[in-house]
């Protein structure tokens, strides 16, 4: 909600008085990275992910279980693998003290941290519901 109107106060400020909020772009920016990472894990315990079912709603049901242990296993596995570089990088960026390069001068580490957090929530998830088409397949 704050990046809505905060957005557009700005956009008002900017063309009809020339006189832009100058961190209000930078925020925006940084609410837009954070949001997807926040709630990606709970859309996914969700099911509420897009799906292509097209193929999948013809095939039988025990093949429709397998097929969904090992999406989700390699979903969880590139998660796995995205986490541990953004880890990686926020780690490298806190070590060095790289500010960002816009007005408010966040250290990059509190602008990056969100990945390694999100992206360990995401694969989590991916492992759990992995675990859960599984049991649903054995039974």
């Amino acid at each position: 909600m704050f990046s809505t109107v905060g957005t557009c106060i700005d956009v008002i400020l900017r063309y009809c008085f020339n006189h832009p909020i100058h961190w209000m772009l930078e925020i925006t920016e940084y609410i837009m990275l954070y949001i997807p990472f926040l709630g990606a894990a709970l859309v996914l315990k969700e099911e509420g992910h897009i799906r292509v079912d097209i193929l999948i709603n013809h095939l039988s049901e025990r093949t429709r279980g397998r097929l969904n242990v090992i999406t989700s296993f390699l979903g969880g596995i590139v998660m796995l693998t995205y986490t541990w570089y953004g880890g990686q990088v926020t780690w490298d960026f806190f070590k060095r003290g790289v500010p960002a390069l816009e007005s408010l001068r966040t250290p990059m580490f509190l602008i990056l941290m969100i990945i390694p957090i999100g992206g360990f929530f995401f694969t989590t998830q991916f492992f759990r519901q992995m675990v859960d088409y599984y049991q649903k397949l054995k039974n």
